[in-house]
């Protein structure tokens, strides 16, 4: 009996170490997938946040079409954001970087109505082709560029 007493004297020790060390190797391994986790919600918040704040800018420029400063008057020559602070100068970081309203085509056709929804009025209007680009960044976490076309009916 004293001889297996002093066999099994380091035993302990021993379970215990490799318990202590299966542990560890655990506690790791979730600490790095919770770390992970983390950046990965923080990223897809920032893209986000990015693409709602130039869904937002292109809407809003939309919204001017109609008013004073409508940026779809091809007649205009004044800026439709004179006036306004530059976009990549407000200190909102969750501000668009820019805008843009390009004139792609003049004068063109417009879109026919579908069958059974009234005249066609195809001599007396034509349709101004527009494209609004905005983009936004935050450097080193987001950046999103989107563009919206707008079609816009013109008296001939």
């Amino acid at each position: 009996m004293l001889t297996s007493a002093r066999k099994q004297r380091g035993v302990a020790l021993v379970v215990a170490m490799l318990f202590l060390l299966i542990v560890t190797i655990l506690s790791v391994t979730a600490a790095r997938n919770s770390s992970m986790s983390l950046r990965m919600s923080s990223n897809m918040q920032d893209q986000n946040n990015s693409l709602q704040s130039v869904e937002a800018a292109l809407f809003a420029t939309l919204a001017l079409a109609g008013t004073a400063d409508d940026p779809f008057d091809r007649n205009d020559d004044d800026d439709p954001f004179q006036g306004i602070a530059p976009l990549s100068q407000l200190d909102d970081p969750n501000s668009v970087n820019s805008i843009e309203v390009t004139l792609l085509r003049v004068d063109g056709s417009c879109p026919r109505p579908r069958p059974g929804r009234g005249g066609s009025s195809a001599g007396f209007f034509a349709c101004d082709y527009y494209r609004v680009d905005g983009s936004h960044e935050v450097p080193g976490r987001a950046r999103t560029i989107a563009s919206l076309g707008v079609v816009k009916t013109v008296l001939k």
